[in-house]
């Protein structure tokens, strides 16, 4: 996610082990690297460009084991301007990544919706839920991001700077 779209989802098929190999061939390969080349700059946040000048984008993940893997962490000096490695971002600190207060909408929209009977169901759910983000959630949840990262350094009693 960015400030201003989202990438597509990628629903893992049922049986599928993400590991290492997985990760770098199906999501950032495929995934990540068709969502940064996008170019309309006005179209909906699935499809828009996702920073107007992507030489500027920080690539962040969680510490999920093929995050963090040797292969994926070379994948992404390789192939990515800047990204986090798994040493920059603090471990045990989900509440600082504005994903995961995405995730949290998006699950409120889908309870909204008629109980899924089936995975298909379920999948479409989450799907539309995703479509739905809007422009103003996203920029809000990213430009709160410094602010929590302060607050964080605060409460561990570091210094914050201005």
């Amino acid at each position: 996610m960015s400030y201003r779209a989202v990438s597509e989802l990628h629903i893992i098929p049922k049986g599928q082990t993400v590991n290492a190999d997985h990760y770098v061939r199906e999501i950032l390969n495929k995934s990540l690297m068709s969502t940064m080349q996008r170019q309309p700059e006005e179209a909906s946040i699935l499809r828009r460009k996702m920073l107007p000048d992507m030489s500027r984008a920080i690539f962040q993940q969680d510490g999920a084991p093929a995050h963090t893997a040797k292969k994926t962490q070379e994948w992404c000096d390789n192939n990515l301007v800047e990204f986090w490695t798994k040493e920059t971002w603090p471990g045990n600190s989900p509440d600082l990544n504005p994903i995961e207060n995405l995730w949290s909408i998006v699950k409120h929209d889908i309870q909204m919706m008629p109980t899924p009977t089936n995975v298909l169901m379920l999948e479409n759910h989450v799907k539309l839920a995703w479509s739905r983000i809007s422009p103003e959630i996203l920029e809000n949840l990213v430009s709160g991001m410094c602010n929590r990262v302060k607050l964080c350094i605060k409460r561990k009693g570091g210094y914050i700077g201005k």
